[in-house]
Protein backbone atom coordinates (compact mmCIF):
# COMPACT_ATOMS: atom_id res chain seq x y z
CA UNK A 1 0.00 0.00 0.00
CA UNK A 2 1.37 3.33 -0.95
CA UNK A 3 0.00 6.60 0.32
CA UNK A 4 1.36 10.04 0.85
CA UNK A 5 -1.06 10.82 3.72
CA UNK A 6 0.63 9.79 7.02
CA UNK A 7 -2.64 10.02 8.97
CA UNK A 8 -4.40 7.66 6.56
CA UNK A 9 -1.44 5.27 6.70
CA UNK A 10 -1.46 5.30 10.52
CA UNK A 11 -5.21 4.60 10.55
CA UNK A 12 -4.82 1.65 8.16
CA UNK A 13 -1.94 0.24 10.21
CA UNK A 14 -3.93 0.62 13.46
CA UNK A 15 -6.90 -1.27 11.99
CA UNK A 16 -4.59 -3.98 10.61
CA UNK A 17 -2.83 -4.35 13.99
CA UNK A 18 -6.12 -4.48 15.91
CA UNK A 19 -7.36 -7.25 13.60
CA UNK A 20 -4.30 -9.34 14.54
CA UNK A 21 -4.74 -9.02 18.32
CA UNK A 22 -6.52 -11.73 20.26
CA UNK A 23 -8.12 -10.72 23.51
CA UNK A 24 -8.35 -13.43 26.16
CA UNK A 25 -11.02 -12.75 28.72
CA UNK A 26 -10.84 -14.72 31.97
CA UNK A 27 -13.65 -14.98 34.46
CA UNK A 28 -13.19 -16.78 37.77
CA UNK A 29 -15.51 -19.85 37.63
CA UNK A 30 -16.96 -19.42 41.13
CA UNK A 31 -20.03 -21.63 40.66
CA UNK A 32 -17.96 -24.49 39.28
CA UNK A 33 -15.40 -24.19 42.09
CA UNK A 34 -18.17 -24.09 44.73
CA UNK A 35 -19.89 -27.17 43.26
CA UNK A 36 -16.59 -29.02 43.03
CA UNK A 37 -15.60 -28.15 46.61
CA UNK A 38 -18.95 -29.36 47.91
CA UNK A 39 -18.79 -32.65 46.00
CA UNK A 40 -15.19 -33.38 46.96
CA UNK A 41 -15.77 -32.73 50.66
CA UNK A 42 -18.96 -34.77 50.60
CA UNK A 43 -16.95 -37.61 49.03
CA UNK A 44 -14.32 -37.28 51.78
CA UNK A 45 -16.62 -36.82 54.77
CA UNK A 46 -19.42 -39.02 53.48
CA UNK A 47 -22.16 -36.82 54.90
CA UNK A 48 -24.37 -34.12 53.51
CA UNK A 49 -24.94 -30.63 54.83
CA UNK A 50 -28.50 -31.54 55.92
CA UNK A 51 -27.16 -34.39 58.05
CA UNK A 52 -24.86 -32.00 59.88
CA UNK A 53 -27.44 -29.31 60.66
CA UNK A 54 -28.59 -31.21 63.74
CA UNK A 55 -25.32 -33.00 64.24
CA UNK A 56 -27.02 -36.35 63.75
CA UNK A 57 -26.63 -38.50 60.66
CA UNK A 58 -29.96 -38.63 58.91
CA UNK A 59 -31.43 -35.53 60.56
CA UNK A 60 -34.93 -36.80 60.98
CA UNK A 61 -34.82 -39.37 58.22
CA UNK A 62 -33.67 -42.96 58.06
CA UNK A 63 -30.40 -43.77 56.39
CA UNK A 64 -32.26 -44.80 53.26
CA UNK A 65 -34.03 -41.41 53.14
CA UNK A 66 -30.76 -39.57 53.47
CA UNK A 67 -29.18 -41.56 50.66
CA UNK A 68 -32.18 -40.92 48.42
CA UNK A 69 -32.03 -37.19 49.10
CA UNK A 70 -28.34 -37.15 48.25
CA UNK A 71 -28.98 -39.22 45.12
CA UNK A 72 -31.75 -36.82 44.12
CA UNK A 73 -29.36 -33.85 44.40
CA UNK A 74 -26.63 -35.55 42.38
CA UNK A 75 -29.15 -36.74 39.81
CA UNK A 76 -30.49 -33.21 39.47
CA UNK A 77 -26.99 -31.83 38.97
CA UNK A 78 -26.27 -34.38 36.25
CA UNK A 79 -29.67 -33.86 34.64
CA UNK A 80 -28.95 -30.17 34.43
CA UNK A 81 -25.94 -31.06 32.29
CA UNK A 82 -23.36 -30.00 34.86
CA UNK A 83 -21.12 -32.64 36.33
CA UNK A 84 -20.21 -31.57 39.84
CA UNK A 85 -17.02 -33.58 40.24
CA UNK A 86 -13.65 -32.62 38.84
CA UNK A 87 -11.50 -35.71 38.85
CA UNK A 88 -7.93 -36.43 37.86
CA UNK A 89 -5.59 -39.17 39.13
CA UNK A 90 -3.79 -36.57 41.28
CA UNK A 91 -7.05 -35.27 42.82
CA UNK A 92 -8.27 -38.82 43.48
CA UNK A 93 -4.99 -39.76 45.21
CA UNK A 94 -5.09 -36.67 47.42
CA UNK A 95 -8.75 -37.26 48.31
CA UNK A 96 -7.91 -40.85 49.29
CA UNK A 97 -5.12 -39.69 51.63
CA UNK A 98 -7.36 -37.05 53.26
CA UNK A 99 -10.18 -39.56 53.67
CA UNK A 100 -7.85 -42.14 55.19
CA UNK A 101 -6.47 -39.56 57.64
CA UNK A 102 -9.90 -38.30 58.71
CA UNK A 103 -10.35 -41.02 61.34
CA UNK A 104 -7.10 -39.93 63.00
CA UNK A 105 -8.14 -36.26 62.97
CA UNK A 106 -11.65 -36.84 64.35
CA UNK A 107 -10.64 -37.22 68.03
CA UNK A 108 -8.65 -33.97 67.81
CA UNK A 109 -11.68 -32.18 66.30
CA UNK A 110 -13.92 -33.73 68.98
CA UNK A 111 -11.57 -32.55 71.75
CA UNK A 112 -11.49 -28.99 70.37
CA UNK A 113 -7.73 -29.11 69.84
CA UNK A 114 -8.18 -28.32 66.15
CA UNK A 115 -10.81 -26.64 64.03
CA UNK A 116 -11.67 -25.81 60.44
CA UNK A 117 -9.82 -22.58 59.64
CA UNK A 118 -11.18 -19.84 57.41
CA UNK A 119 -8.40 -20.50 54.89
CA UNK A 120 -9.51 -24.06 54.14
CA UNK A 121 -6.83 -25.54 56.36
CA UNK A 122 -6.97 -27.31 59.71
CA UNK A 123 -5.92 -24.94 62.50
CA UNK A 124 -4.47 -25.94 65.85
CA UNK A 125 -6.93 -24.13 68.09
CA UNK A 126 -6.07 -25.29 71.60
CA UNK A 127 -3.39 -27.95 71.97
CA UNK A 128 -3.55 -27.55 75.75
CA UNK A 129 -6.64 -29.80 75.85
CA UNK A 130 -4.33 -32.71 74.95
CA UNK A 131 -1.74 -34.46 77.08
CA UNK A 132 1.78 -33.22 76.33
CA UNK A 133 2.73 -36.58 74.75
CA UNK A 134 0.01 -36.20 72.08
CA UNK A 135 0.88 -32.68 70.95
CA UNK A 136 3.81 -33.57 68.66
CA UNK A 137 1.63 -36.14 66.87
CA UNK A 138 -1.07 -33.50 66.47
CA UNK A 139 1.37 -31.06 64.85
CA UNK A 140 2.59 -33.75 62.42
CA UNK A 141 -0.88 -34.84 61.36
CA UNK A 142 -2.08 -31.25 60.89
CA UNK A 143 1.01 -30.52 58.77
CA UNK A 144 0.33 -33.57 56.60
CA UNK A 145 -3.39 -32.74 56.29
CA UNK A 146 -2.73 -29.13 55.33
CA UNK A 147 -0.09 -30.14 52.79
CA UNK A 148 -2.60 -32.44 51.12
CA UNK A 149 -5.35 -29.81 51.26
CA UNK A 150 -3.12 -27.22 49.57
CA UNK A 151 -2.14 -29.77 46.91
CA UNK A 152 -5.84 -30.55 46.41
CA UNK A 153 -6.73 -26.88 45.94
CA UNK A 154 -3.92 -26.43 43.41
CA UNK A 155 -4.95 -29.53 41.46
CA UNK A 156 -8.61 -28.50 41.42
CA UNK A 157 -7.64 -25.01 40.27
CA UNK A 158 -5.52 -26.48 37.49
CA UNK A 159 -8.26 -28.89 36.39
CA UNK A 160 -10.89 -26.13 36.24
CA UNK A 161 -8.56 -23.57 34.66
CA UNK A 162 -8.34 -21.15 37.59
CA UNK A 163 -5.44 -18.74 37.38
CA UNK A 164 -2.74 -18.81 40.07
CA UNK A 165 -3.70 -15.45 41.56
CA UNK A 166 -7.19 -16.83 42.30
CA UNK A 167 -6.01 -19.76 44.44
CA UNK A 168 -7.13 -17.91 47.64
CA UNK A 169 -10.69 -17.88 46.23
CA UNK A 170 -10.48 -21.64 45.67
CA UNK A 171 -9.36 -22.00 49.30
CA UNK A 172 -12.26 -19.81 50.43
CA UNK A 173 -14.76 -22.03 48.58
CA UNK A 174 -13.31 -25.12 50.20
CA UNK A 175 -13.16 -23.42 53.61
CA UNK A 176 -16.89 -22.71 53.44
CA UNK A 177 -17.63 -26.33 52.60
CA UNK A 178 -15.31 -27.73 55.30
CA UNK A 179 -17.28 -25.59 57.79
CA UNK A 180 -20.62 -26.77 56.40
CA UNK A 181 -19.58 -30.41 56.64
CA UNK A 182 -18.10 -30.12 60.15
CA UNK A 183 -19.78 -32.26 62.77
CA UNK A 184 -21.75 -30.84 65.67
CA UNK A 185 -19.37 -29.79 68.43
CA UNK A 186 -16.44 -29.09 66.10
CA UNK A 187 -14.89 -25.63 66.01
CA UNK A 188 -15.08 -23.59 62.81
CA UNK A 189 -13.63 -20.20 61.97
CA UNK A 190 -15.68 -17.64 60.05
CA UNK A 191 -14.32 -15.24 57.43
CA UNK A 192 -13.60 -12.63 60.13
CA UNK A 193 -11.48 -15.10 62.11
CA UNK A 194 -13.99 -15.77 64.92
CA UNK A 195 -14.25 -19.30 66.29
CA UNK A 196 -17.62 -20.91 67.00
CA UNK A 197 -18.79 -24.43 67.74
CA UNK A 198 -21.09 -26.12 65.25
Amino acid sequence: MHTKNPIALAAVLTVALAACLTVNVYFYPSEEVDRTAKQIIEDIRGTSVQENESGEPGAGAGKEGTKSQRGLFVGTAYAAGRETTVSTPAIDAIKARIKQRSGTLTPYFDAGAIGEGNDGLVAVRDASVLPMKDRAALIRIVRDENGDRMDLYKEVAKAIGVQDQDLPQVQASFAKQWREFARAGWWVQDEAGNWTKR
